[in-house]
């Protein structure tokens, strides 16, 4: 835009009249391919504005979007980090009959994403486990992380069972959160914790490894993601039996997917990785084994053992 005589016919801002601006060359700073504003430049006496004077401002211009991206980009990165460090447990909590150990690492430049865990214990006894992953990064998918943790807490304080706390989940993503890619594990460990109950939105099988066995995924099945389709999906609950010394490890997709590999390898690694003991050892060595290699996707791990019987102090004298 080029205002050879500038008056209050051809500008809206009474400042540039009252400065005496007589001539005024403006041009679009963009910043991701949109506009953001335009940069002015006036002089105090008629000019003729060239070729070169234009291509000079938008030469500052571009420098002007690129400074305000970084910017805007920055203050966006530190919301969404504050957001999720407020979403994700401090600690997890403390639960007779149980070992529990959780790892959250960011796979990606924004130090932020959609993958979650949480623990819970409900007024029956039964005690809550989630870990969940609302594909992509930023504060968009903080922000519909932050929606979907709260609404499972909600619609787990009236569900008597995974699937149904999943299903209304799923309504809820549907409707409210449309095109947002989601996958959920849900379980309630019983009051005795002996048994588990189990279902999963889309989200990978967990790892169940209990005494004398190998290390293997937990044999469920795998129902429709949150949201997808118009109609209600079947969502079923696998009831398992926790034995003294068992252990649950759930985890996102990060921590096995990787862009030049199948699925499979990844899997087949972290069931290498997987061995009895504490909660907090596993976690920190299939992160170091597994994790290792800087994936480019956020990383939760959940981690949950039913503690061993402890021999009598008469017993281990016998």
């Amino acid at each position: 835009m080029v205002i050879g005589d500038v008056s209050a016919d051809n500008v809206v801002n009474p400042l540039l009249l009252d400065a005496g601006i007589r001539s005024l060359l403006g041009v679009p700073v963009f910043a991701a391919g949109e506009v953001i504003g335009v940069l002015h430049v006036g002089t105090l006496s008629p000019r003729a504005f060239t070729a070169d004077d234009v291509m000079l401002l938008e030469l500052a211009a571009d420098r002007v979007g690129v400074a305000g991206a970084v910017r805007l980009q920055k203050l966006e990165n530190g919301a969404a980090l504050a957001l999720q460090r407020s979403l994700m447990p401090p600690q997890i909590i403390s639960v007779p009959g149980l070992q529990i150990a959780a790892r959250y690492v960011p796979g990606h430049e924004l130090g932020v994403g959609g993958d979650w865990y949480d623990v819970f214990t409900l007024p029956t006894g039964w005690l809550g486990l989630v870990i969940g992953d609302v594909s992509g990064h930023g504060l968009a998918s903080a922000v519909v992380m932050g929606r979907i943790r709260s609404a499972l807490r909600s619609y787990a304080l009236i569900a008597d069972t995974p699937a149904r706390a999943l299903s209304l989940l799923d309504d809820k993503v549907r409707h409210f959160e449309a095109g947002a890619l989601t996958t959920a594990l849900y379980a309630m460990i019983s009051p005795d914790r002996c048994t588990a109950l189990l279902s999963t939105a889309g989200h990978l099988r967990p790892v169940l490894i209990t005494t004398g066995d190998e290390p293997a995924l937990l044999d469920m099945p795998v129902d429709a993601p949150l949201g997808i389709g118009r109609g209600r999906h079947t969502r079923h609950t696998t009831t398992i039996s926790l034995p003294a010394d068992a252990l649950l490890l759930c985890y996102t997709d990060g921590l096995v997917e990787r862009r030049d590999r199948i699925i499979d390898i990844g899997i087949k690694e972290l069931l290498d990785a997987v061995r009895p003991g504490h909660p907090e050892t596993l976690c920190s060595t299939v992160m170091s084994r597994v994790a290792q290699d800087c994936p480019t996707d956020d990383v939760a791990v959940l981690a949950v053992r039913r503690e061993p019987v402890r021999k009598s102090n008469d017993a281990n004298r016998g």
